[in-house]
């Protein structure tokens, strides 16, 4: 019996070509867009998935009378080992300290010299917590020398060539972090699926024999240690996260307690870290996000929706021109069930034929989907088991989803009306059919409409006044190697260099930093105004600069006034912002310049002048109380504000400045407006996936769109032809065949809009500034689909509308 069904299913099959091809086509790149996005949210949800141990890293929450005022991974640096002694339940723990700023390392002999930030200070623990695999080298011995120092496979190649670098040495150049280490390991090539991801690892005992603060310090001043602790698995996380919060109370409960401040310590697993946390100061923003991967996995389930309700409603109009087959089936004695199971026999061969094709067009469409996301991603499920597993089952259940409708609507009817039956549409429900064309109408809405809410809120950031200079800024990474001579020395260099760029006519003025739109802060800290407690103090971020930052960026002064050239420390007072006079409570802007403030627990510093918010960095934040504060010897970066008309000039006379000044360190630049707007690649990145899998869904759905209105105006071509006879014209007979369609489109509209509403609304809360919800963000999508689907009906209409109808109406 099965190889009759088989036989007669791939009889219809070949009968039926082109609403085969259209019915398998609307499948196969349903599925096939779902098999992209699962092996994506597969990757994202993968991450750090490949360490053998329990492994969780301590988070913090500030508190001051139960309001929270911080939030980071950054915890004190004693904090990690006294937990290692204290708390049985860890077996181990690792600190890490990411790097200040920009280092020069140099190979023996300066033969390769390179400008690197993408390096740590870590503990000799590290790899006995984390799994990296070597290529070179011990794990156990890596890290126990000072002046050791572990590269990545990449940065071998690089440095070395293709030989074991074990034992070369490595120059590196940075003032007190300068110093000539030695390789003791080589990384292979860490996981694209690591939320740690660097260049060279550091010990520990280095950075905090050598750097002041901490040689000095005593390991609770400073919070910027990322710690990871490695848990046996029985362990209750709430009780080691008392046992925590009970060593900081135990430590610095006497300066807390009188401000009724806490601080408090909570634990992320490791492999949470990458969709689940964004703090200011990850070691590495990967760009992880829940939110976007359920958007994602929704775009999926409604892709594979639409491909099914096509399927359906194609089989079902299809299924009406074997009516008199199915009579004669029945008169002749078959019974309900045979029928329902050929029918239910079609639509697996359909699907098995649909599914096997989305696995080539998925493999086709892979590299396209890397493009996008900027990875490297393979089919790595086709390796898994549980995949085909589950494959196998979407399949069935398409079958079954899919043709059980049809298969019982047809095989529902009595042989003697079916044998009566012409041509006569009413055969199963219309209703359905229409209500199955409305909900592909609704998912493709709210897809067009996600997809124009996020282009329009990244067009938003991207273009959104900064409140500084952008577009004419060009960054030079400042000098490291010159760090080493007197700071007299250093400082007539940075002048020269300076006085030589801006001599030339292409150059406005030239401006060193610690950092520059699009980074992290140089510090930030307890800032309060002078006369206020000290439980008071709001966190300021802090920016230093030289005097020439101000015009160099365009910063707008709405009062007071810069620093002048005679200052020369933040000693001499302090710029702030608008939001920083809100922060702290200094009035208005004139008021403020005749408050002072308190930085930290020590200076007392007045201010100079308030300049208008700035976005330092991606218009997710709010603006933060900026401080820009004098240093002249922090010159980590250059900044300089030219003219466009001639770029290649500009930068030649800035490299060869560049050179003559600082000959030892690489020279490297990029553009400002560049490198600000590569914090917004992310939502770009989802803007384009979003806008891809969107068009897909409309792609489908146009193709049942086409099909059914090609099967109705088939049924209705002597309706047609009667009424050409009778005098009507082409654009009347196009209405009528379209109206209904464009009926159905205007329900699906209506019915998306309080989805659109709340799923808009929902995800630009994740914006400190974005677009408001507009008509537009409704209409525009309504109106593309309505173009789209017009075209669609349009061409079907039109063809069927000029037919000669001595055609339809010749057998009359």
């Amino acid at each position: 019996m099965l190889k009759h069904y088989l036989k007669i299913a791939f009889r219809n099959l070949t009968r039926n070509k082109v609403f085969s091809i259209i019915n398998i086509l609307g499948l196969a790149v349903g599925m096939g867009v779902c098999l992209l996005i699962y092996q994506y949210i597969h990757f994202e949800m993968s991450f750090d998935d490949f360490h053998e141990k329990s492994i969780y890293r301590l988070t913090r929450e500030d508190f001051r009378g139960g309001e929270v005022l911080d939030r980071g991974l950054s915890v004190q640096e004693n904090l990690g080992p006294l937990g290692l002694d204290a708390i049985p339940e860890i077996r181990n723990m690792v600190r890490i300290h990411d790097s200040f700023e920009d280092l020069v390392f140099t190979t023996k002999g300066k033969k390769k010299v390179f400008q690197e930030a993408n390096y740590w200070y870590v503990d000799s623990t590290f790899f006995d917590v984390f799994s990296y695999p070597l290529k070179y080298g011990s794990a156990k011995n890596a890290l126990t020398e000072s002046h050791h120092i572990v590269i990545t496979e990449e940065i071998a190649v690089r440095y070395f060539g293709n030989v074991d670098p074990i034992g070369k040495e490595i120059e590196i150049h940075g003032g007190s972090l300068s110093g000539s280490f030695t390789v003791s390991a080589v990384l292979s090539s860490i996981p694209i699926n690591s939320h740690l991801q660097f260049d060279f690892l550091m010990p520990m005992e280095f950075l905090t024999t050598n750097w002041r603060m901490y040689r000095e310090g005593n390991g609770w001043d400073q919070y910027n240690f990322a710690t990871y602790i490695e848990l046996d698995g029985k362990s209750n996380l709430s009780s080691v996260e008392s046992k925590f919060d009970q060593i900081i109370l135990d430590h610095i409960g006497e300066e807390l307690l009188p401000h009724e401040e806490q601080v408090k310590i909570y634990l992320q697993a490791v492999s949470d870290i990458h969709l689940y946390s964004d703090f200011p100061d990850e070691l590495v923003h990967n760009g992880g996000n829940k939110q976007q991967i359920q958007f994602y996995a929704l775009i999926a389930i409604f892709i594979l929706v639409i491909a099914w309700v096509n399927y359906i409603n194609l089989s079902t109009a299809q299924s009406l021109k074997r009516i008199k087959e199915i009579g004669v089936r029945k008169s002749i004695g078959a019974f309900k069930r045979q029928l329902v199971m050929q029918f239910m026999t079609e639509s697996l061969v359909h699907n098995l034929i649909a599914g096997l094709v989305a696995l080539g067009l998925a493999h086709l469409c892979l590299p396209v989907l890397n493009e996008f996301i900027g990875q490297t991603l393979s089919f790595s499920l086709f390796y898994s088991i549980e995949f085909w597993v589950i494959y196998a089952l979407v399949i069935i259940l398409g079958a079954l989803l899919a043709g059980a409708y049809p298969a019982f609507v047809v095989a529902g009817f009595q042989s003697i009306g079916l044998m009566g039956y012409k041509n006569n549409s009413s055969v199963g429900s219309a209703s359905f059919r229409k209500g199955l064309i409305v909900f592909q109408f609704m998912i493709s809405i709210l897809l067009v409409s996600g997809t124009y809410v996020v282009h329009r809120q990244t067009n938003y950031m991207m273009k959104q006044d900064l409140g500084v200079n952008m577009e004419e800024v060009l960054v030079v990474n400042g000098p490291r190697v010159v760090l080493k001579l007197d700071r007299d020395i250093q400082l007539s260099k940075f002048k020269n260099f300076r006085n030589q760029l801006t001599a030339h006519h292409s150059i406005i003025d030239v401006s060193g930093s610690s950092h520059t739109p699009g980074q992290k802060f140089s510090w930030v800290g307890e800032v309060r105004k002078l006369g206020t407690p000290r439980e008071a103090y709001k966190n300021g971020y802090v920016v230093f600069t030289d005097s020439h930052f101000a015009n160099t960026y365009d910063l707008q002064f709405v009062a007071g006034g810069g620093y002048e050239s005679h200052m020369t420390s933040y000693e001499d007072g302090l710029i702030i912002n608008e939001a920083a006079v809100r922060a702290f409570d200094l009035g208005t802007a004139e008021e403020a310049l005749q408050e002072q403030l308190i930085v930290s627990i020590g200076d007392t510093l007045r201010i100079l002048g308030v300049v208008a918010d700035v976005h330092w960095q991606s218009l997710k934040d709010a603006h933060y109380p900026m401080v820009f504060a004098l240093h002249q010897f922090d010159n980590v970066v250059f900044s300089a504000k030219v003219k466009t008309n001639d770029m290649q000039e500009t930068l030649a006379l800035v490299h060869a400045a560049y050179q003559e000044n600082f000959p030892n360190d690489p020279f490297t630049y990029h553009f400002l407006d560049q490198s600000f707007n590569r914090q917004y690649q992310a939502d770009l990145q989802f803007g384009n996936l979003f806008a891809a899998f969107s068009g897909l869904a409309i792609f489908i759905a146009c193709l049942g769109l086409f099909a059914l209105v090609s099967f109705s105006a088939t049924l209705r071509m002597k309706e047609i032809g009667i009424r050409k006879v009778l005098g009507a014209k082409i654009g009347h007979l196009m209405m009528l065949l379209s109206k209904e369609y464009l009926y159905l489109l205007l329900i699906a509209n209506v019915l998306a809009l309080p989805a659109v509403w709340y799923w808009g609304s929902d995800w630009l809360n994740n914006y400190a500034f974005k677009i408001d919800m507009n008509i537009d963000l409704f209409v525009i999508p309504g109106l593309i689909l309505l173009v789209i689907s017009t075209f669609t009906v349009s061409y079907q209409t039109f063809s069927t509308a000029k037919a000669n109808p001595v055609d339809s109406l010749r057998s009359e």
